[in-house]
């Protein structure tokens, strides 16, 4: 099994290995004038005893510091003596949370909600709710286990906006990457002007993940995620803010992961993603996991598959931040939300460079959550998935595509 992700930590501490402390300290964030900005927005929100009700709309891409800013909100408000909830879309990210800042309390892990739960506090029965990764908001709460008795017809934004004083969403749009999550700026800032809230939206832009500054801008125009779209640009290793992020390309799975053991070996943390282009398969207690992923002779597993341990290696929610999921390759159920300092990103035949442009070929994905999905619907979530994938590493990643044409468009833009 490869050593890539081995037990060895970075040297920088991660929101997880912080998340405990954001909730008794204060300034267990460094943060910047943007996210400070919102800080003291909703300080004045919580402080109005009257009948006013706030909601802020903060948007921002990947690595500019909105879950931070979601810690550092609900540790100062619960500090503070106000009732305050922390809630995402993200079943991973969520249980995350409730295994690092909350280990050994059941009383935090219950402040660490899903949309879905939060939804069933009571009216009123918050101070503030701060809502992160909001663009996984759906159209309501209701799913198939729900019992007709609590089934609603209203929405999980309305439901979400009436269980606090003041509600924060935190967003990036760009990172709705499956069907029914609908979460956007402009929907969130609606339904909280419904509700009969005042509403502030607020951008962050100031990079606090990778080391270069421009780094999410390039991979959004790598894969035609502008608007209008652009075509890709080289990127300049001579620049300074491209001398603080590696990039390399790989032209085999098993270099690409002997990149990054190269890093794991030094101290720093590593992880390999790909696209769902092959299937998941379910663990089986006592066997080792199926070896899903087949690229010529190189066979790795998937990420353990559901929200138990199997084997000694942790669930899916726990890949990214457990050192015993080093051996398993991640997809975006189990790395959205999470970062390590390299990254390894296998791009699969769902994503093809033809004629100058990307062509995604639905018949290629494994993930069941596509299934019906118009060919333009699906183009959309493949390419911003691998925007999520992609955004994951502070320090550098390594890219390899199973296409060689898509390799050699990789080559071409990546000098070394």
């Amino acid at each position: 099994m490869p050593t890539t992700g081995s037990s060895s930590r970075s040297a920088a501490p991660t929101l997880f290995d912080l998340a405990a402390r954001a909730l008794t300290h204060a300034d267990v964030f460094a943060l910047a004038d943007d996210q400070r900005a919102v800080l003291d927005h909703v300080r004045q929100g919580l402080a109005d005893q009257g009948d006013t009700r706030a909601v802020a709309v903060v948007a921002g891409a990947a690595g500019t510091g909105k879950s931070a800013l979601a810690l550092t909100l609900l540790g100062e408000a619960l500090r503070a003596g106000y009732r305050a909830r922390h809630a995402t879309g993200s079943q991973a990210f969520t249980t995350a949370l409730r295994k690092t800042a909350g280990h050994g309390s059941r009383a935090t892990q219950k402040l660490f909600q899903y949309f879905g739960t939060a939804s069933d506090t009571e009216p009123d029965g918050l101070d503030l709710l701060v809502c992160d990764d909001a663009h996984q908001l759906r159209a309501t709460s209701n799913t198939r286990y729900t019992p007709a008795s609590r089934r609603s017809d209203r929405t999980q934004a309305a439901q979400l906006l009436e269980t606090a004083r003041v509600v924060v969403f935190l967003l990036d749009e760009h990172q709705a990457v499956r069907p029914g999550q609908i979460g956007t700026r402009d929907y969130l800032a609606a339904a909280g002007r419904a509700s009969g809230a005042t509403v502030h939206c607020a951008e962050l832009t100031s990079q606090r993940r990778h080391h270069s500054a421009h780094y999410d801008s390039w991979i959004r125009r790598l894969l035609a995620l502008d608007d209008p779209p652009r075509p890709p640009t080289s990127w300049n290793p001579g620049e300074e803010s491209a001398r603080r992020f590696e990039l390399q390309v790989a032209d085999s799975a098993g270099e690409l992961e002997q990149l990054l053991r190269a890093k794991t070996e030094v101290g720093a943390s590593t992880r390999i993603t790909a696209g769902l282009c092959w299937p998941w398969s379910d663990p089986r207690p006592g066997n080792p996991l199926a070896k899903d992923i087949v690229i010529g002779d190189w066979r790795r597993p998937w990420s353990v598959k559901g929200q138990r341990a199997v084997n000694g290696l942790p669930p899916s929610p726990l890949w990214a931040i457990d050192p015993a999921g080093a051996g398993q390759i991640g997809n975006v159920y189990s790395a959205q939300g999470f970062e390590y300092d390299y990254g390894g990103v296998i791009l699969g035949p769902d994503l093809l460079w033809r004629d100058d442009r990307w062509v995604t070929d639905p018949a290629t994905t494994s993930d069941d959550a596509l299934d019906g999905a118009t060919a333009a619907d699906v183009d959309r979530w493949v390419r911003r998935t691998y925007r999520v994938l992609l955004t994951r590493a502070t320090a550098g990643t390594v890219l390899y595509s199973t296409d060689a044409e898509t390799r050699a468009l990789l080559h071409d833009l990546i000098a070394t």
